[in-house]
């Protein structure tokens, strides 16, 4: 069924389509409520429905008409022509009088609960009668306005409804109006569709999280704050509004819901907009004075607290009070959170009223919110840090105090993954006049200054552009170099990162020497850690792969020294370089179990990203894409962009692997576009290297050899270490069956420079198969590829073993004939099977067909090896008998390999990609396909095409 595409909704969009084609099919009716709050989307997906190929009729409820049947009558003038004498439908059983009792009462308006069975029955006959005309949907927007008994007539037919042509679909608020009727439930959307939504207005990524989180997701609140935003709040440069835009659709449904709560209850959710981050259900018995807005979806209970949502309402509900009251309301909040010294955020939230309330001095108040700020920063709780150091900001009466104050918020705010948060409060702090510098140099800013930087660079690197990261990093480095080495140095290999991210692997190198000239000897294990790492990635970026060895491993004997996420992370790249995945995966799982024990959520995504580059080393696919789907969920969340891309295209890699081309294609498309547009090489580099594995797997190899060729080959292009390091063994292959050994040899050597001084077992297993694929005597070419399979078994690397049985399987049926390879390509099936590799899979059945051996072809979940029934509509593999419904096929004019053949040209492969994908000359391939015309009656690809679709085929 066509119709609107609404972001986010996929799920409840085809449960309702379902619903409805089983209507048109005939297979039976119901009826289903969409409940939600105002704005989570309900109309839309009633729109969405009224493009069905079936009868819709369409009613609403509207406050102004109460009175009884009132919407009933709506409902039954669109669907009858005469609906106060509703035709019976033939032989319909029902009460006397049923006809009469509804005719009564729409003339009447006058509820007779004698009469509401009969009415009720009468009702259920009209849908019934007109769904055997034709299929009937009946779409009820806000059926909760609606007078009560047309409510409940309408729930009557609808609990009924299950073998009738009709389906009834209805929207309500969260309250459930209709029992014994299927619910669906609207929820906000999640941070990914959510900030889709708010993307198309111009909203910045960082920005966009933000806005979702103040919306609650709501899909209406979303696109009308987003349309709201002034450029300078889009772009992150000032705050975002705190309630929702004047005279919007949101405001009005929502202060509809306000008018409608009880006096008490509107005064219970002024103290709770008064408490920054809600309340304790137990407050001051105020759950109870909550109840109906809990019930109407106004109020939530998340985290153990009581808090409005979406938060934009309570900003509303704060703004529109007196001061008189909102003072009143702190104070009555102050009087009952009396402070413990054993609870610092509940003394945050104390001396927050107590500011709020007036009364208490500013400067002593700011003492206090420094002190408390410390404390729960010690917790792990930054988001409670960065509200107290704001506020101690606002109340310090000196300026070198606020730009202190503002700058520890900022950083608090980043920590807890609130990157926008951070952006506003950096853009407030300046150099304060009267701070204290006795160590600055003539003309240079404070430390402040060196710091703010540093973390916008921080910030950017993730969140925002390469080339503003890099500029703000280098600026901090300068200004920090007297002050505070540590933090210097950590701002250039920031600024590296940012080199490396957009390729610029040069500039990279002439960062590390600035680093390494702040180099004094007789280091901290943490300079001396970080030190060690800028030189070993240099060296490995100038080709000196010996040194880089060297250094790298000087980084891991550091390591047990430290505990810091961020340092971490430098050391699970070196023990990636070195090829220790495991090592470095272990290193991972320290690093974001260290971030998350601190608070510092911001860097949890970067811990995921390694961990699931690590996973990918090891061959653990699936704990590879659990890691890279968790990163992608919280990246989103905190609107840090560029760790979005780069998990999404490790998603379309593995998607790839697993045979699911449409998310692997949809997750590549959306990640190389994002690198593209912002200067990201290393995620364009994965998203290309997801789409040429994908080429490759489909057999495609000069494709995959295209977009492979600069990604493989040092200094030509950006990402070239993520190709040398990932992608070269992909490459030689493309390249060697797509005809390019000049290519696939000079990528070898470059891969075997870096493989043979790491050391690693898996780094060397897949060098030995490159050379096995470049080898020009078929002896040293056995001899590689049983070296890889020898060195794969060390590695504990499944995938890439299979691959390389396949390869071999392959070489062996080329030289040396059919029994050869079928060892090899079994074992390869078997793990691509395992391992839920569905098209590499499909190329092993290919080969082992051409071998004279039939499988079924494997799809995820249904492993076709040798020993288990064919699936009905393949014939079975030979030795195996056929089972009842699964004969086998008779006998086929064409050999094995003339089968294989006609197979891959159907799907629309040119002789040349024939060739490269089964090792044939494009002339083999052109003798082999006049021998299948002539022999299957055809004259050309079309008529082969047919002849395979129709079933009869080969």
């Amino acid at each position: 069924m066509s119709g609107t595409v609404l972001r986010g909704r996929s799920a409840e969009i085809a449960r309702l389509d379902a619903l409805v084609a089983r209507v048109g099919a005939g297979s039976g009716g119901g009826a289903v409520l969409i409940c939600g709050a105002p704005g989570s989307g309900k109309t839309a997906l009633l729109e969405h429905l009224a493009t069905a190929p079936v009868r819709v009729v369409r009613a609403f409820g509207m406050d102004a008409e109460s009175s009884p049947y009132a919407a009933l009558a709506r409902v039954l003038r669109s669907l009858a022509a005469e609906p106060a004498s509703p035709p019976a439908p033939p032989g319909a059983a029902g009460p006397p009088g049923a006809a009469g009792a509804l005719r009564r009462a729409l003339e009447t308006g006058v509820d007779e609960p004698r009469d509401r069975f009969a009415l009720s029955v009468a009702v259920l006959n009209l849908l019934v009668a007109a769904g055997e005309q034709r299929p009937v949907l009946v779409v009820v927007d806000d059926v909760d306005r609606m007078d009560a008994a047309s409510r409940d007539v309408l729930a009557f037919a609808g609990r009924r409804l299950a073998t009738a042509n009709v389906v009834l679909v209805a929207t309500s608020g969260p309250v459930d109006v209709w029992p014994g009727i299927e619910r669906m439930l609207l929820g906000g959307l999640d941070a990914g569709a959510g900030q889709e939504v708010v993307a198309e207005f111009g909203v910045a990524p960082e920005v966009g999280s933000e806005v979702v989180q103040r919306c609650g997701g709501l899909p209406l609140a979303l696109r009308e704050v987003a349309a709201a935003l002034t450029p300078e709040q889009a772009r992150g440069r000032e705050p975002l509004p705190s309630e929702f835009p004047p005279g919007s659709r949101i405001r009005r449904a929502h202060e509809r819901c306000l008018r409608a709560l009880p006096a008490p209850t509107r005064a219970a959710l002024l103290l709770l907009a008064a408490s920054p981050d809600g309340l304790d259900p137990e407050f001051a018995g105020l759950a109870a004075s909550l109840e109906p807005a809990v019930a109407g979806g106004l109020v939530e209970i998340a985290g153990g607290r009581l808090r409005i949502t979406p938060p934009l309402l309570g900003g509303g509900l704060y703004a529109s009070a007196p001061p008189a009251e909102r003072r009143a309301a702190h104070r009555r909040l102050a009087a009952a959170l009396a402070p413990d010294a054993d609870d610092p955020i509940g003394r945050v939230r104390w001396l927050w009223q107590v500011a709020a309330g007036g009364d208490a001095p500013a400067g002593s108040l700011a003492e206090k919110f420094v002190a408390a700020a410390a404390a729960v920063r010690a917790r792990g709780d930054h988001a409670t840090a960065s509200l107290a150091a704001e506020r101690a900001a606002e109340l310090s009466p000196h300026a070198g105090a606020r730009a202190e104050h503002l700058l520890a918020a900022a950083r608090d705010a980043w920590l807890a993954g609130r990157p926008h948060r951070a952006g506003v409060l950096l853009s407030r702090l300046s150099p304060a006049p009267d701070a204290p510098r006795p160590l600055a140099p003539a003309g240079s800013r404070p430390a402040a200054g060196g710091l703010g930087d540093l973390l916008r660079g921080q910030i950017a690197l993730r969140a925002g552009s390469p080339a503003v990261a890099h500029e703000a990093l280098l600026g901090a480095a300068a200004h920090l170099a007297e002050r505070d080495r540590t933090a210097a140095v950590v701002a250039l290999l920031h600024a590296g990162e940012a080199s490396f991210l957009t390729g610029d692997l040069r500039r990279y190198v002439e960062i590390s020497l600035r680093a390494l000239a702040l180099r004094e000897g007789g280091e901290p294990p943490d300079r001396e850690l970080m030190f060690a790492y800028a030189a070993g990635m240099m060296a490995l970026f100038r080709g000196r792969h010996s040194e880089a060895v060297h250094r790298l491993r000087d980084v891991l004997d550091l390591v047990p020294r430290t505990d810091d996420p961020t340092a971490l992370t430098w050391a699970t790249l070196a023990a990636l370089m070195l090829g220790e995945e495991s090592r470095a995966f272990r290193l991972t799982e320290r690093a974001g179990a260290g971030a998350r024990a601190r608070g510092e959520l911001a860097l949890v995504p970067r811990t995921l990203e390694l961990a699931t580059f690590a996973q990918l080393w090891l061959g653990r696919y699936g704990a590879a894409l659990t890691s890279a789907r968790e990163g992608l969920r919280l990246a989103q969340e905190a609107g840090l962009d560029n760790s979005v891309t780069l998990h999404r295209a490790m998603l379309a890699l593995f998607s790839t692997l697993q045979g699911d081309d449409d998310a692997s294609l949809h997750h590549a498309t959306a990640a190389t576009a994002d690198a593209r547009n912002r200067g990201l090489a290393m995620p364009h580099a994965l998203g290309s290297w997801a789409l040429a594995h994908r080429d490759l797997a489909a057999g495609r190899a000069a494709d995959a050899a295209g977009r492979l060729r600069a990604l493989a080959g040092a200094g030509r292009g950006p990402g070239h270490v993520t190709g040398r390091v990932l992608t070269t063994p992909h490459f030689v292959e493309a390249a060697v069956r797509s005809g390019d050994r000049a290519g696939a040899v000079e990528a070898t050597d470059l891969f075997g420079r870096w493989a043979t001084n790491t050391g690693s077992a898996a780094a060397r297993a897949l060098l030995a198969r490159c050379q096995a694929l470049t080898a020009t005597d078929p002896a040293d070419a056995d001899d590689a590829f049983r070296e890889a399979l020898t060195l794969h078994l060390m590695a504990d690397s499944e995938f890439e073993r299979a691959r390389t049985e396949l390869l071999y399987g392959r070489e062996l049926r080329r030289r040396r004939g059919p029994s050869a390879a079928r060892a090899h390509l079994r074992g390869a099936y078997d793990a691509f099977v395992r391992l839920g590799a569905v098209s590499w899979a499909e190329q092993c059945r290919r080969e082992l067909r051409a071998t004279g051996e039939s499988l079924r072809p494997a799809t995820a979940g249904n492993p076709a090896t040798p020993g288990y029934p064919a699936t009905p509509g393949y014939p079975a593999a030979p030795g195996y008998p056929a089972t009842p419904g699964n004969p086998a096929t008779t006998p086929s004019p064409l050999t094995p390999q003339q089968r294989t053949i006609a197979e891959i040209v159907a799907q629309g492969a040119t002789n040349r990609e024939v060739a490269a994908q089964l090792y044939l000359s494009p002339r083999t391939v052109d003798h082999h396909l006049r021998n299948i015309f002539v022999k299957l009656g055809v004259r050309s690809r079309v008529e082969l095409v047919r002849l395979l679709s129709s079933g009869i085929g080969p």
